[in-house]
């Protein structure tokens, strides 16, 4: 697994043969960002293995369920033409929500965001 940073995305190359994962931070600039952001956090919950079976995958397999989700996400959603949201941003929300699941060993009541965090708050806008 190789990890790069390029134009303001992370690439994330998980698997031979498959393209990188593209991501970038999912950042919270106004109510609604946030409204959508707990649509996808309550999506990823509901799809995704518990986090204690997420936790113990191998990074292929972890990255292949992030790629998965992030799909299912914008099938779901068509974030794009209806929220302006990107598939790296989405990414990086699902990313956001394992990560924080897999360190409470559950899904948190509260995901805590910070300025490392794949989601993230503009203060400006809020």
């Amino acid at each position: 697994m190789k990890v790069t940073h390029e134009d303001g995305f992370t690439l994330i190359e998980y698997a031979e043969g498959k393209r990188p994962l593209k991501v970038t931070a999912y950042v919270i600039d106004c109510f609604d960002r946030d409204i959508q952001l707990s649509h996808i956090v309550k999506y990823v919950e509901a799809a995704a293995n518990a986090p204690v079976h997420v936790a113990k995958m191998e990074p292929t397999k972890f990255y292949a369920l992030v790629e998965r989700l992030a799909t299912t996400v914008c099938r779901e959603f068509s974030p794009t033409r209806n929220w302006g949201v990107t598939k790296p941003e989405i990414r990086g929300a699902v990313l956001f929500v394992l990560y924080a699941a897999i360190k409470a060993g559950k899904w948190p009541v509260e995901y805590d965001m910070t300025d490392t965090t794949f989601v993230q708050y503009e203060e400006a806008g809020l």
